[in-house]
């Protein structure tokens, strides 16, 4: 593994939203408390991911890896590291909106898909927040493992 995840400092995060824009994603991390990124041993960030909190539920916020670096398991560190850093809070639940398509990467990190329809009030709040970005996409509940 020649990355490391950490935690992002505000100049790390206009790199990170690059990216994003890149793959035509939103790159809103105003509601974010946290933001980790993926950094090459040369100093490239490749990848990040933003923590936000609501009410007690976390939603995870911008997942994203550079084209170059896909497949190098770079979001599954990403997301791991986010899970470890929300376990510490004691937060009630980790959920991520995403594209279906992206429904396996997810179901491979330890995630579930619910039904919007039943997601916690906080959690359908981050979606409104989010709106339209999260309109088109499945909930996913983290349930460990993995």
């Amino acid at each position: 593994m020649d990355f490391l995840v950490e935690q992002a400092y505000a100049n790390d995060v206009p790199a990170i939203q690059e990216i994003l824009r890149s793959g035509k994603l939103s790159d809103n991390f105003s509601q974010c408390r946290f933001v980790l990124k993926a950094e090459r041993v040369d100093g490239r960030i490749i990848g990040g991911i933003g923590i936000e909190f609501w009410d007690g539920f976390v939603s995870l916020r911008g997942l994203i890896v550079a084209k170059g670096s896909k497949r190098q398991g770079v979001g599954k560190a990403l997301v791991a590291e986010a899970v470890e850093l929300v376990r510490r809070t004691g937060a009630e639940g980790i959920y991520a909106y995403t594209l279906f398509w992206n429904q396996r990467f997810f179901y491979a990190c330890g995630f579930v898909r619910v039904s919007k329809e039943n997601a916690p009030a906080p959690v359908a709040a981050s979606a409104d927040f989010h709106y339209p970005h999260y309109k088109y996409c499945c909930l996913m509940k983290y349930e460990g493992g993995h």
